[in-house]
């Protein structure tokens, strides 16, 4: 009897290891996907049993990045996360609405879901691990409030029709023959080889500004001597205020900055652009980059500057310009660019 009643729970444990995870699935997603840093977030978990069978215990164990930390105080945990436990009845789908509260800024995905499936007795329990696919975009937000006499240097506010005319760079309208006095960046060169003669491309005419950033992480050149994480944050936050604001008025804004994502890709640049999906590209820019520069910003304002035109509005958010810097700027604005320098040291 002894022997009968091991080997009947023996067969039990192997066909409830066997039952217990088959058509159980897990679903994490964040609401909002996007926030700022300090801004409650919820971390929606679904768990749904598709079979008949019921689970009566189930444990979840929830794992969280080190930039996020659950929005529990009373409730304190061996895991960097949440802990449920939960009963599934058989084809039914269970929702957990999860508290957390983003620290930093940053991209940040769920580590793991463990999920520990216990029959009536937790005689043999069945350990469910699974890596799902949550991500949660914590945005930068300037840690030193923009002053108002910085507000008012900027070229744009309250969303306003204007009267200037611009020339949309996406939309190619024609071309004509060089004139005295046309740039040399709008000559259309391919053509030009054709016939024989200078050729200017033309572009149709659009009521959006453009706005440009360049973001020196640096505190001054050369950059290796110049490297605060801690000034690099409040450049970024500024940078995240102002694009903000460039959008509501109806801008087109584009971004340049003197560090990279990828080692040996170059610095990190957006273009401007009025496609889909423009705004969210900009602000996981601003929220993935490091806070320490890979180069000056110099040169990759003069690579940038070549492209920009009269209608743009070049804005250089840097905490002390070094003389190479300088000399870019005023480059720039002998172009006829708009160039507008903001430091958020002045306003520490």
């Amino acid at each position: 009897m002894w022997s009968a009643a091991v080997a009947v729970l023996a067969g039990a444990a192997a066909w409830w290891a066997k039952a217990a995870p088959r058509a159980v699935s897990v679903g994490a997603r964040f609401r909002p996907g996007r926030a700022f840093a300090g801004e409650p977030v919820i971390l929606r978990v679904t768990i749904t049993n598709a079979k008949r069978l019921p689970v009566p215990f189930v444990r979840v164990s929830v794992w969280l990045p080190a930039g996020l930390r659950p929005d529990e105080p009373e409730r304190a945990t061996s895991v960097r996360g949440f802990q449920r436990r939960v009963f599934l009845s058989g084809g039914s789908t269970l929702t957990l609405d999860l508290p957390v509260l983003p620290r930093r800024r940053g991209e940040y995905w769920v580590e793991r879901i463990k999920l520990e499936l216990a029959d009536p007795f937790g005689l043999a329990p069945v350990l469910h691990d699974l890596v799902p696919d949550a991500d949660l975009l914590v945005l930068p937000e300037p840690r030193v409030a923009v002053p108002l006499k910085e507000r008012r240097r900027l070229p744009f506010g309250l969303p306003a029709p204007s009267a200037r005319m611009y020339e949309d760079r996406e939309r190619f309208a024609g071309e004509r023959p060089y004139e005295a006095g046309d740039p040399i960046n709008r000559i259309h060169w391919s053509l030009t080889g054709h016939t024989g003669k200078l050729q200017i491309k033309l572009f149709e005419p659009t009521r959006t500004a453009h706005v440009q950033l360049a973001l020196d992480l640096a505190a001054g050149e050369p950059f290796w001597d110049m490297v605060y994480p801690d000034i690099a944050e409040d450049v970024i936050g500024w940078a995240s205020f102002i694009a903000r604001q460039a959008m509501q008025a109806g801008c087109r804004v584009g971004m340049v900055a003197n560090t990279h994502l990828t080692k040996g890709r170059g610095p990190i640049r957006v273009p401007s652009s009025i496609r889909v999906g423009q705004e969210a590209a900009l602000f996981a820019a601003l929220a993935r980059m490091p806070n320490e520069p890979t180069s000056d910003l110099a040169p990759v304002l003069r690579i940038t500057g070549r492209a920009i035109g009269r209608d743009a509005t070049v804005v250089v958010l840097s905490a002390r310009p070094g003389p190479w810097l300088r000399q870019e700027m005023d480059v720039m604005q002998r172009r006829g660019a708009a160039l507008v320098h903001l430091s958020p040291l002045g306003a520490a």
